[in-house]
């Protein structure tokens, strides 16, 4: 596992669920809001969510430009009042193909829970021959997720080449960038204008309050076009506890947004390829990241996130073999 190129983010799997909707209490006594399952949510859900990220953002500058992004990309009503995504995201390490993930994730935008479908895909070995990973392309193999409360996998913790803690929600967050950087607990810092290909970008550092997820002490660094006010790359550095000891973590990578596809009215990259970066900027590229099938708006019950009985427990910190 530590040698494989990762991706981690602040409300990785294992992070605190989104906050809770509205409770019956706070919707009219003659008809009390309810959502079935996880779906998009009733109207009035979206409102006092909306209004309590735009305060927070529009209080500070790297805030402001936080907000302007994500309405560049569709808006934050539009993006909560979906209430689900799904999409494939295939990982690929560009020096350890025998270590790609690909998988098909279900995610309930406001319980935070997840459920992947491991999808096999064609790699090549150290010798240059092809070779299957266990089953035919887009074969479910290992099954795992969040369902608010623990992280699961089934048939066993070896079934995927990562944690299932740690993968559950990654894939997801880098996805609903910029939208996700208005969660609550998000802290934004304005950094200084940066060029990348020639064009200067609006800079902003996402950073977390204390117990924030399982690593609060992830960062982000966004670049925001400003003209069209999209996100064009981020920076960022893995501090997941499973891999790394209190106080550490990788060095900075930087992933790049392109190809971007609008599905029912919200913009996403569907290549997130990654960097390394150092002081001296951008170096080689590290993974292909390919993100494909993206709905919104899909209504799933809320089994669909259940541990089954089969499965095992995906802990924090993996146990030693």
């Amino acid at each position: 596992m530590r040698s494989m190129p990762l991706l981690v983010l602040a409300l990785a799997c294992g992070g605190e669920p989104a906050p809770a909707a509205p409770s019956p209490a706070e919707e009219t006594p003659e008809a009390p809001a309810t959502r079935d399952g996880a779906s998009p949510p009733p109207e009035s859900w979206v409102a006092p969510r909306v209004e309590e990220s735009i305060a927070r953002m529009e209080s500070s500058e790297a805030g402001r430009l936080v907000a302007q992004s994500i309405e560049a990309h569709g808006g934050l009503s539009a993006w909560l009042s979906k209430g689900t995504i799904a999409f494939d995201f295939d990982y690929h390490p560009i020096t350890q193909p025998e270590r790609r993930m690909r998988s098909y994730q279900q995610v309930d935008l406001w319980s935070a829970r997840a459920r992947h479908e491991e999808r096999g895909v064609t790699v090549e070995t150290p010798t240059g021959g092809p070779t299957v990973a266990e089953g035919a392309v887009n074969a479910p193999l290992a099954t795992f997720g969040w369902d608010g409360h623990e992280a699961w996998i089934a048939p066993e913790a070896s079934a995927f080449p990562s944690t299932a803690r740690f993968w559950s929600l990654t894939p997801y967050f880098f996805v609903g960038m910029p939208f996700v950087a208005a969660d609550p607990g998000t802290r934004y810092e304005r950094l200084p204008d940066a060029e990348l290909d020639g064009v200067t970008y609006q800079l902003v550092k996402l950073t977390y309050d204390a117990g924030t997820g399982d690593a609060p002490d992830d960062y982000y660094v966004l670049y925001l076009h400003p003209e069209t006010h999209r996100l064009a790359a981020l920076r960022y550095v893995v501090s997941y506890p499973g891999f790394f000891t209190p106080g550490n973590h990788s060095p900075e990578k930087i992933m790049r947004y392109t190809e971007p596809s609008t599905v029912d009215g919200l913009t996403f990259a569907t290549r997130l390829d990654t960097y390394a970066w150092s002081d001296e900027g951008q170096g080689d590229k590290v993974t292909n990241v390919v993100v494909g099938d993206l709905t919104l708006g899909e209504t799933w019950p809320d089994t669909l996130f259940a541990r089954p009985s089969e499965a095992e427990e995906a802990e924090l910190v993996p146990r030693a073999e």
